[in-house]
């Protein structure tokens, strides 16, 4: 990133980060019906990971991974609705009475924002973060909660948020909003908020709440909301000497599946990508994950009608088409304002969705390539033609912090768990196995994965149930192999490698809040 003979300044940094989307979603990750055209120009301009993993299979553990380096069991968010252990949520406090707390008392996990910040970037965030419990009560006073967007004027608060110098929030999937977003379209679409609010069109099948066109037209969409408000960023920060952090949360495409009327014309009749069902005589089910098919079940796609599926697919892809429209406003903005060579870009996201794989929907603490095979594209100023335009080595989103630490050349934290991917991406050091660590609300839920560049393993402790797949020769994993003879030596070798993993980066951050 230095070039010989004069000081640079560091570069800035745009994370283009979006909500349950798989990795084979766009058309340079293997979706021949995708319509991605912008995205899929910065992976040829960039380098595109095929074998990305997210550490944990649902939001809040994942983003708090992605933005502090550490796996679950390091930064203790074990599930939704566990906030990102912060100093200020306890010395803050009212049960404290005003009294001042030793931050080194008390839990406290520092984000990717803090250590840009510290190091001098202006940190700023639009859309979707999700560090904190969206239906807490007022009296945890987290900033993303409901209630208080709801009953307090939170429009005028914008920071600081753990690290960030400014947010703009999004809070909320499809119709269901609030935040900054959902304050601003209140002001400024009051026929579209009335029909929001009616929701007759919806209908009243048995999904109505979770499959249709949205009436919330493009030009107000939150995916068009946050590309307006980078673009208007971006053009203000234009030759300051400071260099940015910027960070941009699409909600979609998490369900509810809802795009936009002329979206969802649009993509009308249009073909789709075929779910996975699991190889014919491939064995029961684990014991573990039958629950996700029973009929009260979320998850259990049956319950919603046999159309759901092609569906919640087709409209998966218009979501993701408009996150398209936006990455290309933004990327030509960076052009335009000359920071383009100046801007490392990544572009990922969260977590999968299983959009109907093995008779399923949503998503759940269960690890699966479905959900925690995830897209990611680094572009990086100086390197275009140095480093591999792919990478097939396992990398987790915890490395991602490291690898950004390691670019601009500043100190990545104490505790994080992630390894920088640049000796990777030189050739200078081998690949090396991800985890993934979920939690579920019952013992027997608590399953634990290693993914090398070949093989997925999982480990249900309770049960002692196990999964092997080899995606080289079963991509979508329709055949487990665990407890099979030939398989016998890998999976052995990689439970011992999960339990030395687990044990290594078993170190929880959460919970102290005294010294007693």
């Amino acid at each position: 990133m230095e070039q010989q003979g004069e000081s640079r300044r560091q570069p800035n940094v745009l994370i283009i980060h979006t909500d349950q989307q798989r990795y084979d979603s766009l058309g340079c990750t293997g979706n021949r019906y995708a319509l991605t055209p912008h995205i899929d120009r910065l992976a040829s301009q960039g380098t595109l990971f095929h074998r990305h993993i997210s550490a944990h299979p649902v939001c809040m553990p994942s983003r708090a991974s992605f933005f502090t380096g550490r796996y679950p069991n390091g930064h203790g968010v074990y599930a939704n609705g566990v906030a990102i252990p912060r100093g200020s949520q306890i010395t803050e406090h009212p049960m404290n009475g005003g009294q001042s707390i030793s931050p080194n008392t008390i839990s406290h996990v520092p984000t990717m924002a803090d250590v840009f910040g510290e190091s001098g970037y202006r940190t700023a965030s639009i859309g979707k973060l999700h560090f904190t419990c969206t239906n807490a009560p007022r009296s945890s006073h987290f900033e993303e909660s409901r209630i208080r967007w709801a009953e307090e004027d939170m429009d005028t608060w914008s920071g600081p948020y753990y690290g960030f110098e400014q947010v703009q929030m999004t809070i909320g999937h499809g119709e269901n909003y609030t935040g900054h977003y959902g304050k601003w379209l209140e002001r400024e679409y009051q026929d579209v908020v009335a029909k929001v609010r009616s929701g007759e069109y919806r209908g009243n099948s048995s999904n109505h709440g979770l499959l249709y066109p949205s009436v919330v037209p493009v030009e107000a969409h939150s995916s068009t909301w946050i590309a307006d408000r980078a673009i208007s960023y971006l053009s203000h920060t234009a030759g300051e000497d400071k260099p940015f952090f910027l960070f941009l949360g699409f909600p979609d495409p998490h369900f509810p599946f809802t795009p936009p009327t002329e979206l969802a014309d649009l993509f009308a009749g249009q073909e789709i990508m075929p779910a996975y069902e699991r190889k014919q005589g491939a064995g029961e089910i684990l014991g573990s994950q039958r629950q996700l098919y029973q009929e009260e079940a979320i998850q259990y796609s049956q319950r919603y009608g046999s159309d759901f599926i092609g569906l919640a697919r087709q409209y998966t892809d218009a979501m993701i088409h408009l996150i398209d429209r936006s990455v290309g406003r933004i990327l030509s903005v960076l052009e335009q304002f000359d920071l383009a060579d100046d801007t490392i870009i990544l572009f990922t996201s969260d977590h999968g969705e299983y959009l109907g794989d093995y008779g399923l929907v949503f998503k759940s603490e269960h690890g699966c390539k479905a959900l925690n095979h995830i897209p990611l594209i680094m572009k990086v100023p100086q390197t275009v033609d140095v480093w591999p335009k792919t990478c097939d080595a396992a990398v987790s989103n915890v490395d991602i912090l490291p690898s950004l630490c390691d670019l601009v050349g500043i100190q990545a934290p104490a505790g994080v768990q992630g390894r920088s991917i640049l000796p990777l991406l030189q050739g200078t050091r081998l690949s090396h196995p991800v985890q993934v660590t979920c939690y579920g609300d019952k013992p027997s839920d608590h399953n634990f994965s290693l993914w090398n560049d070949q093989y997925r393993y999982t480990w249900y402790p309770s049960t002692g149930e196990c999964e092997l797949y080899d995606h080289l020769t079963d991509p979508y994993e329709t055949d487990n192999i665990a407890g099979t003879k030939q398989a016998a030596p890998i999976q052995t070798a990689m439970h011992l490698q999960l339990l030395e993993l687990h044990c290594h980066t078993d170190h929880p951050s959460a919970g102290k809040v005294s010294n007693w």
